[in-house]
């Protein structure tokens, strides 16, 4: 079978969305709003307004909320005074009542490379590139152009890539870097100093995508512009479409990607439930009944569970502590069998999500990165009746 991915990207007044389909399956989706629209990667030039003792400070780096830095985790943690000036990069958006995250060492990420502020000088190649010759190749690449004072991670993208194509792109990061510090020494805080962009294209284009639609004619420019940003020569790939990006097969996954109840081809059903502590996902073999074979039952709903858990995850966003109750199996052969299923399909997810494993109960634990909003929080509100209870009076 041939897969065809496209990138659909449908701009409208309150936000862009930006999906992935494969063969008109929705596989990815990013939503940005244009209000309050993400600042995770920005870098400021901040002012420290209040220092705790427990080594926490507060910064004003010009949002409406200061910003929260764990001075135990900063450089800066002999230096904090209030009203000093510092170079802040933020790793968390604002959320709910808090304000943004902040870290002091700055990460800037290229095309190929993620160029790191450490004193260690250590090169790491992403976990998805799985050859052990070309992990060691690209470490040793990373090792003969490392900057002083930084340590770099080869991208996924890198992979095959050339050393001249890899050199190029560290030393793009390093003159950024270098931007940065000369525009902080003539600038009075609270400033912006690097914008990072947050086109979606950043996040999803890849060399199998085939074409790029778009719905809105004044944005083709910039978008043609970031997808050679990304991959050179794929601004031939964007398309002005005459009609909607996003069709009503499209439109009607991501409802789906909405609702609490997920039904399985087979029967069986998913709940997903977003707390404020975690994500619960629980499995149910519905109206799966099956052969005789209890066992290979509960095997087959479970690996059918995984796979569209794993794509729930992903369109949905969810981070933090995620909880799957898998249907209960006794055979060790076929917890082993799911754990690398599940494993290999959560391999497909571009934010970084690591598997803890199963607790005695039975129970898959994970973690996923916090990078935008989730799906539900962007696109939902609480219940002017049950005021997100999700019960009413019987």
């Amino acid at each position: 079978m041939v897969f065809m991915k496209k990138i659909l990207i449908d701009r409208c007044k309150e936000f862009t969305r930006t999906a992935v389909t494969e063969n008109g399956k929705l596989i990815d989706l990013v939503i940005d709003k244009h209000v309050n629209e993400s600042i995770a990667g920005n870098i400021y030039l901040g002012v420290v307004k209040c220092v705790l003792p427990n080594e926490f400070a507060f910064v004003d780096i010009g949002q409406q909320r200061n910003a929260f830095l764990n001075a135990l985790n900063s450089d800066y943690k002999k230096e904090l005074r209030v009203e000093a000036p510092i170079i802040v990069q933020v790793c968390r958006d604002p959320s709910g009542d808090k304000g943004a995250s902040l870290s002091t060492r700055m990460d800037l990420t290229g095309r190929l490379c993620v160029l790191l502020e450490s004193l260690l000088g250590e090169s790491g190649v992403s976990h998805k590139i799985k050859s052990g010759a070309e992990r060691e190749r690209l470490k040793k690449i990373l090792k003969r152009h490392l900057p002083k004072g930084f340590s770099a991670i080869a991208r996924t993208d890198s992979e095959n890539k050339s050393e001249e194509e890899i050199a190029e792109d560290i030393n793009k990061l390093r003159h950024r870097y270098e931007r940065i510090l000369t525009d902080a020494a003539y600038k009075r805080p609270p400033a912006l100093l690097y914008r990072n962009n947050s086109s979606a294209l950043f996040e999803l284009l890849r060399e199998d995508v085939e074409e790029i639609l778009i719905n809105d004619k004044s944005i083709v420019t910039s978008v043609m512009a970031d997808a050679d940003a990304c991959l050179p020569g794929a601004s031939k790939l964007v398309r002005l479409s005459a009609r909607s990006v996003f069709d009503s097969n499209v439109e009607k996954q991501i409802s789906r990607a909405l609702e609490k109840k997920i039904w399985l081809n087979n029967g069986g059903f998913l709940i997903i439930e977003q707390t404020a502590a975690c994500v619960i996902i629980d499995v149910n073999s519905g109206k799966f009944t099956g052969g005789k074979d209890g066992r290979d039952n509960a095997l087959r709903t479970n690996l059918e569970a995984a796979k569209e858990t794993a794509m729930q995850i992903r369109l949905r966003n969810l981070s933090g502590m995620i909880i799957i109750d898998f249907i209960n199996m006794d055979s060790e052969s076929d917890k082993s069998r799911l754990y690398d299923y599940f494993q290999a399909e959560i391999a497909k997810d571009r934010i970084k999500t690591n598997i803890i494993g199963m607790t005695e109960l039975g129970l898959m634990q994970l973690t996923r990165k916090k990078t935008r909003e989730s799906l539900m929080h962007i696109l939902m509100e609480p219940c002017s009746c049950c005021h997100g209870e999700g019960y009413v009076r019987a």
